[in-house]
């Protein structure tokens, strides 16, 4: 009785390979459909990407023309002539006229990024209250005497109850004539 026939051996074999099969066939497609989702997610990043970017082309007149009003705005000095001094002076001007003392400063190297110059100058000790530094580096960043840039900010508390005290490098950018 526990005895199977050949042919029974035969038929549970081939319904072995069928199923065998079958579980290979279904797992390829379910492998198939991940691949096909992660597809499309990147063809909708692509297709978010080319739209961004079509935006960016159609709207080259406007930023062309807000590149030549910010040209325009920037400061342009002779060529060769020092412009440290201009900056460091504008600068201090600022922090006396918001009660920042800068005790250490110095300019660096003038550097030049496309057509603009940069000149950085580091601060490395400077102490004033929270309110005097933010109305200091809002005049910074609004004042039509020139473009600035605060590049990093360091500070702590200072010895003096209310006050700060710490360190920043100042980016002042102008232009060359000719």
């Amino acid at each position: 009785m526990n005895e199977i026939s050949l042919k029974e051996k035969a038929v549970l074999a081939v319904l072995g390979v069928v199923a065998m099969y079958a579980l290979a066939v279904g797992l390829w497609f379910l492998s198939q459909e991940a691949a096909w989702k992660k597809a499309q997610k990147r063809y909708e990043k692509a297709l978010d990407t080319y739209n961004a970017e079509c935006r960016l082309i159609a709207e080259k007149s406007k930023w062309t023309e807000a590149y030549d009003e910010e040209k325009a705005a920037m400061p342009t000095f002779e060529s060769g002539k020092a412009t440290d001094t201009t900056w460091l002076k504008k600068m201090d001007d600022l922090a006396e006229k918001y009660h920042i003392a800068i005790a250490q400063r110095q300019s660096g190297r003038e550097t030049e990024s496309g057509e603009v110059l940069e000149l950085p100058i580091e601060v490395k000790s400077w102490e004033g209250s929270l309110e005097s530094l933010v109305k200091f580096m809002h005049e910074l960043e609004n004042t039509t005497e020139g473009m600035f840039d605060i590049r990093s900010l360091n500070f702590k508390p200072s010895g003096k109850k209310g006050y700060l005290k710490g360190s920043f490098v100042l980016t002042c950018a102008y232009m060359r004539e000719g």
